[in-house]
């Protein structure tokens, strides 16, 4: 995967579109500043896009220039380099070039005529370079010079040094070649012989732009990677297995969160404070915010109030808890690769307290919505070569994820040991990379409850080609993923029909399953590979050994039932 690449956020701001450009935490006390808001000039999204980043660069420069001014903050330097003996000379052949377009006022305030006033200063700056390069480059006006250069430029080069002796000397041929040029305007030329290259652009004959030492000095060195450069890292870290899914999922929480921080913000330099911040402003948010109409025209601060306003529902503790455990996460991450010197906070200290316990939240059907399901319009019209029809039952009676599922192959129903059963798996057989799991403990063989096979899920097997998708009517979504469309479309069945709440989804059919291993006393650890669950902390014994034999499944998960469910329809 392409690393991307970070453009600053913009922002419509009336009709212009705007850059915001955090100030490093180090300067805000002293500049009395946590941010600068630059206009890009434009209405265009894509004309501001193009200029984001240079704008956000040159302000970068400018509060770094600033700083150093207040803090007078001045850089030793013992031998210039071309680059900055170029930009000082050009520096000082401007100031000087200004001073030609006072020639008129200069004349009429000296009471000469035209010519007397030629000849008066002829002579004069033909003796200042006579002078200069008779006591070779140095004489009071060039040290003077040199001194107000490095006020200027926030520099000190030791008189001792290289680069001292450098600044005399450019002074002086910055001088004698801005002079020269004044005698050619004098006598009526518009250039004189020979200028000197360093500060004249001989195709032109027009002065060299420069950028100025200070400036140079200014450029803040190799910017620090942005936050999202970093998430990509976190995102690709080779010892964890994360789907597609999972990976987008996380983006958007964090994107979420690098708006509020800064996404040019030093990682090293959040704090605890930035951590609360981020919670308070995610926790005056509505659910699904970044769709309210031209959100992307809005800060985040901005969507808040407008919610606030027009009293929308808040996001859930769990929905704000989730930003947070992805940015705690994120941050231990950086912190283990040693980019911070520690942790700002734990998770536990930032958390939004939830009234609502865990296992509250999502709830099994009851038996009675369960009837409801099985007894409804599909099942009813035998409706057997729809995804409707098979897919809650693979779910209830054999536990599996949604997407576990929807992505099956036919070559994943498969005989091993005389037993018919699931493979589950990230490899796909229809020639088409289209698979992921959700971990690694979600890569099983599955042995098929005998009631599926009672209910004539094999026979529909055994009449799909054989290098097909077990479910032909079930596509993948934008995400890449088969259990988007399916779990919009099932969740809309049941809806209709009546089992469908805040705590009833499709996933319900998973905690009946669940339920039913318990009641059938099936043991704990082959519950859990029948499941796919992991254990959380893993250790030598888990990580030890081939897993549970086939048969030992089959005769397991034959001990889940329902028996207060009609199945007479199916």
């Amino acid at each position: 995967m392409n690393p991307r690449v970070s453009v600053p956020k913009i922002f419509l701001r009336g009709n212009k579109w705007y850059v915001r450009v955090q100030v490093p935490k180090s300067m805000q006390k002293r500049l009395k500043r946590k941010e600068h808001w630059v206009s890009l000039k434009t209405s265009s999204k894509a004309e501001a896009l193009q200029r984001a980043t240079a704008a956000t660069q040159q302000k970068r420069r400018e509060i770094n220039a600033v700083y150093r001014r207040l803090e007078d903050i001045r850089e030793t330097i013992t031998e210039l380099t071309e680059e900055q003996l170029i930009a000082l000379g050009r520096e000082e052949y401007a100031r000087h070039s200004q001073a030609q377009s006072d020639l008129i006022n200069d004349q009429k305030q000296s009471g000469l005529s035209w010519a007397e006033f030629v000849d008066t200063r002829a002579a004069a700056i033909k003796g200042a370079v006579a002078e200069l390069r008779a006591n070779h480059d140095t004489i009071p006006m060039t040290e003077i010079r040199a001194h107000q250069l490095m006020d200027e430029n926030q520099v000190l080069f030791p008189k001792n040094s290289t680069a001292y002796q450098q600044l005399l000397k450019v002074c002086a041929d910055a001088f004698i070649d801005a002079k020269r040029a004044e005698l050619a305007v004098l006598e009526g030329y518009s250039i004189h012989e020979n200028p000197n290259p360093m500060f004249i652009n001989l195709a032109t004959g027009q002065p060299h732009p420069f950028t100025a030492l200070s400036d140079q000095l200014a450029m803040p060195p190799e910017p620090t990677p942005s936050l999202t450069a970093l998430m990509e890292k976190f995102l690709n870290n080779p010892t964890k297995l994360r789907t597609d899914k999972t990976k987008k999922s996380i983006r958007g929480y964090l994107g979420v969160v690098f708006q509020i921080l800064g996404d040019d913000a030093p990682v090293g330099d959040i704090t605890e404070a930035d951590c609360e911040r981020v919670r308070d402003l995610i926790a005056r948010l509505p659910p699904n915010f970044m769709k309210l109409p031209d959100a992307d025209k809005h800060t985040l601060d901005e969507l808040a109030d407008i919610a606030e306003r027009k009293k929308m529902p808040k996001l859930s503790p769990t929905g704000v808890n989730n930003y947070l455990r992805w940015l705690l996460t994120f941050l231990a991450y950086c912190h283990r690769k040693g980019m911070m010197d520690r942790m700002p906070t734990a998770y536990a200290e930032i958390k939004v307290a939830d009234p609502v316990r865990k296992q509250d939240k999502r709830e099994a059907f009851s038996n009675e919505q369960l009837n409801v399901i099985f007894r409804s319009r599909v099942y009813q019209d035998q409706e057997r070569e729809s995804s409707l029809f098979w897919v809650p039952l693979i779910a209830l009676w054999n536990g599996m994820r949604s997407n576990e599922i929807c992505q099956l192959d036919v070559a994943d129903i498969k005989l091993e040991e005389n037993v018919w059963g699931f493979d589950v798996t990230h490899i796909s057989t229809t020639g088409d990379d289209d698979k992921s799991v959700k971990t690694s403990s979600s890569i099983r063989f599955v042995p098929m409850h005998p009631r599926l096979i009672d209910f004539g899920l094999l026979d529909f097997h055994a009449a799909r080609p054989r290098d097909a998708k077990l479910f032909g009517d079930i596509t993948r979504g934008v995400d890449g993923y088969y259990s988007t469309n399916f779990s919009k479309k099932v969740n809309r069945y049941l809806k209709g029909i009546g089992a469908h709440g805040p705590k009833h989804k499709f996933h319900s059919f998973r905690h009946n399953f669940r339920d039913a291993l318990r009641r059938g006393r099936v043991d704990r650890e082959i519950g859990k590979a029948l499941g796919g669950w992991t254990g959380g902390n893993t250790d030598a014994f888990d990580i030890y050994g081939n897993g549970f034999e086939v048969g030992e499944l089959s005769n397991e998960i034959g001990l889940v039932d329902y028996p207060q469910v009609d199945w007479s329809k199916i």
